[in-house]
């Protein structure tokens, strides 16, 4: 499992098996089915939440957002791992590497 703020390229992150996701208007809700707990990601999250299977690495999903949005790969790589950390914090997600 990485740490917070361990993230590289090569990470796998996947999402966690108890996780329900519903479409709720423009935002994504993640719903951890052992807590209870619900959490919300739109726009370039839900695509990132999308994109963590387990089967794209940090990269790809940097490059990925990157060409979509048209932003710079360094400040989407910056914004990618803050969402991974608290996605990996709230337990939704793991490096599948």
């Amino acid at each position: 499992m990485t740490e917070p703020g361990l993230w590289i390229d090569a990470s796998l992150p996947r999402r966690g098996a108890n996780v329900a996701t519903q479409r709720a208007r423009d935002e994504l809700v993640l719903l951890d089915l052992e807590s209870g707990r619900y959490y919300t990601v739109e726009g370039a999250g839900d695509r990132i939440w999308e994109l963590c299977d387990g089967r794209h690495s940090l990269a790809d999903i940097v490059a990925t957002v990157s060409e979509a949005s048209g932003a710079d790969a360094a400040t989407v790589r910056a914004d990618t791992t803050e969402l991974l950390d608290h996605l990996r914090a709230e337990g939704l997600i793991d490096d599948a590497r």
